[in-house]
């Protein structure tokens, strides 16, 4: 069978893209920017790769609803690698789609050869996902993707560090108990010896600030005298 790949943009580049691929032995289907809502979950065992062309300069420009979708879409926390093109890779605009949940930027001119070996790279990193095994914590409108390790609440991608993701997962793994800065410690940082717990009290801050905020339900309490609680 061979391999799947969903090629999302439109204009003379996506067609060269596709040709590139169809000749490599690759099953290519295409969309365009504003169908972006299509590439649901049923889609998944299929495709084993999505490839967005971001170009700014293309005569139809994506509207604001199509950046909802795609923000709505890369939110879900598939399991399938995004490779993302763009007319100029400056810091900011990889670090904007890596943060947006891409796995790989590639800058324009298209060197072939150079797209091809980062698409098998990314295929063999991720070749022993499962889709039928992911996992996914929810807490109201709190969305933990266990596998992808990508966080949303109400539809909205939470940029997470490592260790606040760890510390997160590690509350909704514990859902509605409560946590003493000791287990968490231990647990999340590793330290099995007695020291300065204001580390927890720094990042439980830092992640209230990115998951309450603004939310009438705050979902991350203090329980007081012991620790935390993640409530549900």
């Amino acid at each position: 069978m061979k391999t799947a790949i969903r090629l999302a943009g439109t204009g003379e580049l996506v067609t060269r893209i596709e040709h590139i691929l169809l000749e490599e032995g690759y099953e290519v289907s295409r969309l365009n920017w504003s169908e972006i809502d299509k590439m649901g979950d049923a889609d998944a065992p299929r495709e084993q790769l999505i490839i967005f062309v971001d170009r700014d300069t293309e005569e139809i420009q994506r509207s604001e609803q199509d950046r909802i979708s795609l923000k709505k879409w890369m939110n879900q926390g598939c399991l399938r690698p995004v490779f993302v093109i763009v007319p100029e890779a400056t810091p900011q605009r990889v670090v904007d789609w890596l943060d947006f949940g891409a796995n790989d930027v590639m800058e324009e001119p298209l060197h072939p050869k150079v797209m091809l070996a980062r698409i098998r790279s990314l295929l063999r990193l991720f070749a022993n996902a499962s889709y039928n095994e992911e996992e996914i914590i929810v807490v109201q409108d709190l969305k933990i993707n266990l596998r992808s390790r990508r966080v949303s609440r109400g539809g909205l991608y939470l940029n997470l560090t490592p260790k606040e993701y760890e510390l997160l997962e590690y509350l909704a793994r514990h859902l509605n108990e409560a946590c003493t800065r000791s287990d968490i410690l231990r647990e999340v940082w590793g330290y099995d010896f007695a020291m300065d717990t204001n580390v927890v009290d720094v990042y439980i801050k830092h992640l209230r600030v990115k998951v309450d905020k603004g939310q009438d339900v705050k979902l991350i309490q203090t329980v007081r005298g012991v620790g935390y609680m993640l409530h549900g």
